[in-house]
């Protein structure tokens, strides 16, 4: 079986490489150059806490200047999400994205997906070939529907070739779990094409995370799949957020924060849950392999403390900053979050 990697803009997706994070943006782009900016700025925000490529739906090509603005300012390669018209993806290549998401299926005529494919190739630019269950007919079983999917992507793969392409990656997603999971599987068996994980409108933030974890747990442990999007009714960050846990959790990923939290109780006199909200946002920008622990009453504070990096805990009206298992500094409520990052901040650790 021939292995194949495929490269978007400076990311290199397949065996031998780092497993990419990617989300997808939520709403029409804007297209003022105040308000593209300030997307700008979240995109940064978005890298520093682990995504490494984004998407975009291209519906119109009254779109097209502000994603030329975009694929130029961007912090991380850019994809395009295109659905029935061909046009709107050789519009999209030539904006400057970086890859182009079809289901080759849904383009039309052979020679529409060949436009795509010549100028996806003369641009440099990547093309996943991305499957959902939904797009396809119905079978009862699981690993008919599977199947299904399957020979869908191997025939596309097929016809990619025959034009000389190769910068392909390839997603088979469904609501069903042991849809994605046979589908997955068995196309790692018959394929050396990287393949993009994730779960289809997996639902709100419980509910996806849950569900995600558990299949592409069990795929990314295998050795199958090279980048992956956790689909969350949600914020872009949890997106983000969820998918450097899980990379973290199979140790597929070592930079970053890990953040020990307790759940709270009524032994709490810290307030733990509104600390780690207010700053969750700056720990996890931060690149540095550490562990911090927020713990709310004296109970497990201390405890956990002499096992992380960095640690706030609180009993009474005191708060308690340690560092690397040691007490480090008794603080003020209000300075504590402060405290806590310039302590990160400085340690040569």
């Amino acid at each position: 079986m021939n292995k194949h990697n495929a490269h978007v803009g400076g990311i290199s997706i397949g065996e031998g490489y780092p497993v990419s994070i990617q989300t997808m943006y939520d709403s029409p782009v804007p297209h003022d150059r105040e308000n593209l900016d300030e997307l700008l700025r979240r995109m940064v925000s978005l890298k520093a806490m682990g995504c490494d490529i984004m998407r975009f739906s291209y519906p119109s090509d009254d779109d097209r200047d502000a994603f030329v603005y975009l694929c130029k300012k961007s912090p991380m390669p850019l994809v395009a999400d295109i659905h029935f018209d061909y046009k709107m993806a050789l519009a999209a290549l030539d904006c400057g994205f970086c890859k182009v998401r079809i289901n080759p299926g849904n383009i039309g005529a052979r020679w529409k997906v060949e436009e795509i494919v010549r100028s996806a190739a003369d641009h440099g630019a990547a093309i996943r070939i991305g499957l959902n269950s939904g797009s396809l007919p119905k079978s009862e079983e699981p690993v008919g529907q599977a199947k299904l999917m399957v020979d869908s992507a191997l025939s596309y793969l097929s016809l990619f070739e025959q034009f000389g392409f190769y910068n392909t990656v390839v997603s088979l997603k469904s609501t069903d779990l042991e849809i994605t999971r046979i589908a997955n599987e068995s196309f790692a068996s018959q394929s050396g094409y990287p393949l993009h994980l994730g779960v289809t409108e997996a639902g709100s933030v419980v509910s996806s995370v849950a569900r995600s974890t558990w299949v592409l747990g069990n795929l990314l442990k295998k050795g199958i799949g090279n980048t992956m999007r956790i689909s969350i009714t949600g914020s872009l960050e949890d997106e983000v957020y969820a998918g450097v846990e899980i990379l973290r959790t199979l140790g597929l990923r070592h930079k970053g924060v890990r953040i020990i939290s307790c759940p709270r109780c009524g032994r709490h006199t810290f307030d733990s849950q509104g600390f780690l909200a207010s700053v969750e946002p700056d720990l996890l920008k931060i690149e540095k392999d550490i562990s911090v622990a927020i713990m709310g009453c004296q109970v497990n504070g201390p405890g956990e403390a002499s096992h992380a990096d960095f640690a706030i805990t609180g009993i009474g009206r005191k708060v308690f900053l340690y560092k690397h298992g040691a007490l480090y500094q008794e603080v003020d409520k209000k300075d504590a979050k402060n405290v806590l990052l310039e302590a990160i901040a400085a340690d040569a650790r």
